[in-house]
C-alpha cells in the first residue's frame, strides 16, 4: 500500500487557497491555484511545484530560485509577480497578480473545442511577440506549455517560468522530466540538453497546435486539419533541429500577415462568460485590519490595458483575439520598450542589452575593439566600424578584401592585409592611409600571416619564392614600424617555428614567443623560440614537457614570468625564463578554449562547465564554481572571460553564458542570447570586453551588455 501523501497547505504565507486553476488531467507541469491576499484582499494566482515532485529537497531549491528569477521577465505579456517564498518555506510558490484567468485547457473546455484560426493568430502573435522581448534580453522562458498560458479578458499572460530547468538535472537521454510539461517539452530536452531560445520557439509551436486543434499532439497527423499557411508555419516551429526553427519576431511577423489588423477581436463568448463568472465567484475581500506594506506593491496592481500598436518585423497593427459573437474586452498585442538601459541591480538578474547589431553574414575574426570606443567587425561580405556604446555604424567597406586577419593598431588605423600587398586603414573614417607593396612575393617575400601588434609595431611572417612560384625555403618573423612604414628587423626562422598560416604567437614584455609545430620534442614535449622583441635576437628555443603542440591555442603568458598551458585535463604553468614546471592543477573535464588572466588570478572552463579561479603564483583553486549546464557529453561554445575591470567572470557553457562575481565565483547573472539560423539553440561568445561593456556574438547578431 503506498503512503498516503500528506494534503496540500490551504494557507501559504500571506496567502489562502479558495480555489483551483488546473483543468482536469492537465497539469503535467505545476499547480496553479486561485488565492487571496489577506494583507490586501485582493485575489491573484499561485504556482506550487508539481506533486510528485514536492518533497524532492533539490527540486524545492531549483523550483524557488527559477520562480524569484521570474521577476527578471518584463512587458504586458509576463505574468506580474506579486511573491516567491521565503527560503525557509516549507513548500516553494510564486504569486502573480492575474485575475480572473483561464489556463488555455480550461479555455478549450469552456469553449467546448479548438479556437477559430484568427484566434490562435492572435494568441500567437502576442507570445512571440514577447518571447522576442525576452530573448533579445538574453532569457529563456524554458516552460511555456498550455496549462502555463493564461487567457485573461485584456490579454494573455505566461506563467511557469524555468518550469524545465527545475525539473531535472542534466545530462543523457532520460525522457520527458517528472514536473514539466511533456506535450510541449522540445526534442533536445528530452535528450538532457538544456534549454535555448529555439526550445522556447518549439514550446510555442505546441501551444499553438494544442490551441488549434484541441488535441495535446504534435505529430504531423494531428496538424493535417490546420490551414496550410499556420501548418506550414507551425510545422517550421516543431521542427526536430533547433536551428531550423523561425525566430520569434519571424513567428509574430508571419502570424500577423494573415490577420486582420485593423480589427480588434473579442474573446469568445463563453471564455469572456467564464471569466466573468469566476470574478464573481472570488470577490475582493476588503481586509479586516489595515493592509501591511506589500512587497513589490507595484507589481500588484491590477494588469494595465495597453493601447499602443505592436510593431514586428515591419509590420503594425492592433491584433484582434478571436471572433466569437457578443464577446466583451478585445486584446490588443502591445509593445514595449527595451527596458532598463543599465546593469540590473537585482542579482541574478541579466542586465538588458545596451544594443544589438546584425553584422550580415559570417564573421571571419572576433571584432576588435580600440580604446573602448570603436568596435572594428570583419565579415564575409564587409569589414565595418561600430560605435561600441551606441551599437551604430560609423562606416562600412566592402572593398577591403582581407585574405587574413585584421590587426589593429595603437595609432588609430588597422592593418588589412590581401594577396600581395597590405593597407594601413583609418578606424575612423575608413579610409586607407597607406598601402606597403613591399612583400608581394614577387621582388620580395610575401607575407602569410600577421602575428599581431603592440602599440603601432606589428609582426608577420614572411617566406620567399624561388623561379616557378615554388618555395625557396627561406621564412623569417618581421617586425614593422606602422607610422614610419618600414620594417625595424627581420630574423631566419628555423623550420619547426615557421607555422602554417595558423601560428598563436604569445607577448612577452620584452620577448616574442613562437611555438614549434611538429617538431622533435615528441608527442610529450612542445617547444618554443624566444625572439627579443626589440632587435629580433635569438634569446632561447626551450623545450615544455607535457606540453602538447595541438594545446598552442589554449596557451597564454600569466603574471610572474609564467607560460600557462591546458592539456588533457591538467592545467600547467612554466617558468618563462628557466623553463621549469612551477606548479600544476587538475581539472575534472577538458579546459575549453583559452584561459583569462587578470592581475593575479587566472580563471578557466573545462567541459564539465565548471570554472576554475586559479592563483597564479601557488596554483591553488581560490574557488571553483560548477554549472548546472551539460556534464561531461558538453562541448563547450567558447571558453572563459573576465570583464575590462576584472570583477566579473564570464563562463559560457552549451546553453548559456553566466557572469560570475571574480571574489567568490558565486552567480552574478545568467543569460542565453537569441542568435539567427543554426545559431539560434546556442548561448553565443564573449568576444570582447571595453569599459562598463561586454560583446556577446551570437551567429551574426553582436550585443553590447553593460557590466560592472
Amino acid at each position: 500500500m503506498e503512503p498516503q501523501r500528506e494534503a496540500e497547505p490551504t494557507r501559504l504565507g500571506p496567502y489562502r487557497v479558495i480555489g483551483t486553476l488546473d483543468a482536469g488531467g492537465h497539469a503535467d507541469d505545476a499547480r496553479r491555484r486561485i488565492v487571496r491576499d489577506e494583507r490586501t484582499g485582493r485575489t491573484a494566482v499561485l504556482m506550487l511545484p508539481h506533486e510528485t515532485l514536492a518533497d524532492d529537497p533539490g527540486y524545492r531549491v531549483r523550483f524557488r530560485s527559477e520562480a524569484a528569477n521570474s521577476r527578471r521577465l518584463t512587458g504586458p505579456w509576463a505574468a506580474p509577480v506579486i511573491d516567491v517564498a521565503g527560503p525557509d518555506a516549507d513548500l516553494p510558490w510564486v504569486a502573480y497578480a492575474c485575475f480572473p484567468a483561464l489556463p488555455l485547457p480550461a479555455a478549450l473546455a469552456v469553449y467546448d473545442g479548438p479556437f477559430p484560426e484568427l484566434t490562435v493568430r492572435a494568441l500567437g502573435a502576442v507570445l512571440a511577440h514577447a518571447l522576442a522581448h525576452w530573448h533579445a534580453s538574453g532569457l529563456v522562458h524554458a516552460g511555456i506549455s498550455p496549462q502555463a498560458t493564461l487567457l485573461m479578458a485584456d490579454g494573455p499572460r505566461l506563467t511557469g517560468y524555468g518550469l524545465v530547468r527545475a525539473a531535472t538535472p542534466h545530462g543523457p537521454d532520460r525522457g520527458a522530466p517528472l514536473g514539466a510539461d511533456a506535450f510541449s517539452l522540445p526534442p533536445e530536452q528530452r535528450a538532457g540538453e538544456r534549454p535555448s531560445p529555439a526550445g522556447d520557439v518549439y514550446a510555442l509551436g505546441a501551444v499553438l497546435c494544442y490551441a488549434a486543434t484541441g488535441r495535446p499532439d504534435v505529430a504531423e497527423p494531428a496538424r493535417a486539419a490546420l490551414p496550410e499557411a499556420l501548418g506550414e508555419l507551425l510545422a517550421a516551429c516543431l521542427a526536430q533541429e533547433p536551428g531550423q526553427r523561425p525566430r520569434p519576431d519571424t513567428v509574430a511577423g508571419e502570424l500577423l500577415a494573415a490577420s486582420a489588423p485593423e480589427a480588434v477581436g473579442r474573446l469568445p463568448e463563453a471564455v469572456a462568460t467564464a471569466l466573468a463568472r469566476q470574478a464573481a465567484a472570488y470577490p475582493a475581500e476588503v481586509p479586516v485590519r489595515a493592509p501591511e506594506p506589500v512587497e513589490e506593491a507595484a507589481a500588484a496592481a491590477p494588469p494595465r490595458h495597453f493601447r499602443r500598436a505592436l510593431v514586428v518585423g515591419g509590420l503594425s497593427g492592433a491584433v484582434g483575439l478571436a471572433l466569437g459573437a457578443g464577446g466583451v474586452a478585445g486584446w490588443r498585442a502591445a509593445g514595449e520598450g527595451a527596458g532598463s538601459r543599465g546593469a540590473s541591480d537585482r542579482r541574478g538578474i541579466a542586465p538588458a542589452p545596451l544594443w544589438r547589431h546584425d553584422i550580415g553574414s559570417e564573421p571571419q575574426q572576433t571584432p576588435l575593439l580600440w580604446r573602448g570606443r570603436t568596435a572594428l567587425v570583419s565579415t564575409t561580405d564587409s569589414v565595418t566600424a561600430l560605435n561600441l556604446r551606441t551599437g551604430k555604424k560609423i562606416w562600412s567597406r566592402d572593398d577591403l578584401y582581407p585574405m587574413s586577419a585584421l590587426t589593429l593598431l595603437d595609432n588609430g588605423t588597422f592593418v588589412s592585409p590581401d594577396t600581395s600587398a597590405f593597407s594601413l586603414v583609418s578606424l575612423a573614417t575608413g579610409r586607407i592611409k597607406g598601402v606597403e607593396r613591399r612583400y608581394d612575393g614577387v621582388d620580395g617575400p610575401a607575407i602569410y600571416q600577421f602575428l599581431g601588434a603592440v602599440k603601432d609595431i606589428c609582426w608577420f611572417l614572411t617566406r620567399r619564392y624561388g623561379d616557378g612560384g615554388a618555395e625557396s625555403g627561406d621564412h623569417a618573423v618581421v617586425s614593422y614600424d606602422s607610422v614610419r612604414r618600414k620594417a625595424i628587423w627581420s630574423t631566419p626562422l628555423p623550420a619547426p617555428y615557421r607555422g602554417d598560416g595558423t601560428t598563436t604567437a604569445l607577448w612577452h614584455s620584452t620577448m616574442l614567443l613562437l611555438p614549434s609545430q611538429g617538431d622533435d620534442a615528441g608527442e610529450d614535449a612542445s617547444s618554443y623560440l624566444a625572439l627579443d622583441r626589440r632587435s629580433g635576437r635569438k634569446l632561447w628555443t626551450r623545450k615544455f614537457p607535457g606540453m602538447k603542440d595541438e594545446s598552442a591555442e589554449q596557451r597564454l603568458v600569466a603574471p610572474g614570468d609564467l607560460l600557462v598551458s591546458c592539456d588533457d585535463h591538467v592545467l600547467r604553468a612554466f617558468h618563462i625564463a628557466g623553463g621549469e614546471e612551477r606548479w600544476r592543477m587538475a581539472t575534472k573535464g577538458r579546459v575549453s578554449g583559452t584561459p583569462a588572466a587578470q592581475g593575479r588570478s587566472l580563471y578557466a572552463t573545462d567541459s564539465r562547465a565548471i570554472t576554475y579561479a586559479v592563483d597564479v603564483r601557488s596554483g591553488s583553486a581560490r574557488w571553483r564554481r560548477g554549472s548546472a549546464a551539460p556534464l561531461e557529453s558538453s562541448s563547450l561554445r567558447g571558453g572563459t572571460a573576465v570583464s575590462h575591470s576584472g570583477a566579473t567572470v564570464f563562463q559560457v557553457t552549451d546553453s548559456e553564458i553566466e557572469a560570475l562575481d571574480a571574489a567568490d565565483g558565486s552567480l552574478r547573472w545568467r543569460s542565453a542570447l537569441a542568435g539567427r539560423g543554426q545559431q539560434a539553440a546556442v548561448p553565443g561568445q564573449v568576444v570582447g570586453v571595453a569599459p562598463g561593456i561586454v560583446l556577446v556574438l551570437n551567429g551574426t547578431i553582436l550585443y553590447a551588455l553593460p557590466v560592472d
